[in-house]
């Protein structure tokens, strides 16, 4: 079966959405930590440790060009060790998935429709996603094109109306508590990066895949680039203390901001932008997960699965929560930072712990063919 291909601009376009448009919403830079006037300085933190993250992940992909993660675990670890490290990864795409849907949903009922079942959220949203995945990794490539560009504007289109409302006096006194808070204001977000796993899963599908890293890091920085922005004017917006209390802070911000007499409430604006950032976010995840799934039970199409993984998905996403402020509790530092973490280390640990252990068997028996 021939392999689709996206181009590297679309990996990138697809990266920069998934890391942008929840942090947005949520801002767990401001609202899951003490950093607050300082949380722009945390932000510089999650570059670096995104960075690295990067490396881990996307740098041992590229050395296997042809194979996802699933037959780059096999190939490394064997095929049952494999197996245990490809459905860990798995369920991180199934868990930030069905986190990233709640949250979505709690924002349009708490901002919009507030007698909506939630069910009917989450299960719209996820139908959608499903039928792009269905269609193909080229499909989603596409969209996030298309995407790409009117998230773009509408982002710089709200920070563009905050700036003219901002009072950055409200960012001051700088690190006047040290630098501890500002660290632990990067756990949440750098935790989160997890959802960078979908990468292993992108880059037998890319074109150039030995630009996969370069690829990776110029997504990363514009995605953090957008969040330290969205921070600094939201701080400046709300100031420190209502910005850390309120559950989504951008949309705070942006619906108190009234552009002429017969011009308000733009924040739907910028809503309805994270919504199609959302859906190529969760096409990714179903898309991802599925094709990882049906190549550990041995299927020959994923597609068989999509249906039974989408109710999963949904009935996940309902009774994971009972509320927004459960999720509050799940994006605490000490909760989100070792989960994120090991969800990130634990198989990548193995995974560079097997190519390095082969380099070194290679090599061995390299110098004995020399001898000979």
């Amino acid at each position: 079966m021939k392999t689709e291909k996206i181009a590297n601009r679309q990996f990138s376009f697809i990266l920069f959405i998934m890391r942008a448009t929840i942090p947005l919403a949520t801002l767990p830079i401001l609202t899951a930590s003490n950093a607050r006037q300082d949380a722009w300085a945390s932000a510089l933190l999650i570059f670096v440790g995104t960075a690295l993250t990067i490396f881990l992940i996307v740098g041992l992909g590229a050395r296997f060009p042809g194979k996802d993660v699933v037959e780059m675990s096999w190939h490394l670890l064997g095929k049952i060790p494999g197996n245990i490290i490809s459905l860990v990864i798995l369920w991180s795409f199934l868990h930030m998935a069905s986190l990233q849907v709640r949250i979505y949903a709690e924002m349009i009922i708490v901002g919009f429709l507030p007698e909506t079942p939630i069910i009917f959220l989450t299960a719209s949203m996820i139908l959608v996603a499903m039928t792009a995945a269905f269609s193909g990794v080229e499909v989603i490539g596409r969209m996030s094109d298309l995407i790409f560009f009117f998230l773009l504007v509408m982002i710089v289109f709200s920070l563009g109306t905050l700036f003219f409302e901002a009072d950055f006096m409200n960012l001051q006194p700088v690190l006047s508590r040290g630098f501890e808070p500002v660290l632990v204001g990067s756990v949440v977000p750098l935790g989160m990066g997890s959802l960078l796993l979908v990468a292993a899963m992108l880059i037998p599908h890319l074109n150039n895949p030995e630009r996969a890293v370069n690829s990776a890091l110029w997504a990363m920085g514009g995605a953090v680039l957008v969040i330290i922005s969205t921070v600094l004017l939201v701080v400046a917006t709300l100031g420190p203390e209502e910005g850390a209390r309120v559950v989504f802070p951008f949309v705070k911000a942006i619906g108190g901001i009234r552009i002429s007499e017969f011009l308000e409430r733009v924040e739907i604006l910028a809503v309805f932008s994270w919504g199609l950032g959302l859906f190529v976010g969760l096409s990714t995840f179903v898309y991802c997960g599925a094709k990882g799934a049906a190549r550990v039970f041995g299927l020959e199409d994923y597609r068989h699965i999509l249906l039974p993984m989408g109710v999963i998905w949904v009935v996940l996403s309902i009774h994971d929560f009972e509320n927004v402020f459960e999720i509050r509790s799940l994006l605490a530092p000490e909760v989100m930072g070792p989960y994120g973490f090991f969800l990130i280390f634990f198989p990548y640990l193995f995974l560079w712990g097997g190519y390095l252990i082969r380099r070194i068997e290679g090599a061995d028996h390299q110098e004995k063919e020399e001898k000979r």
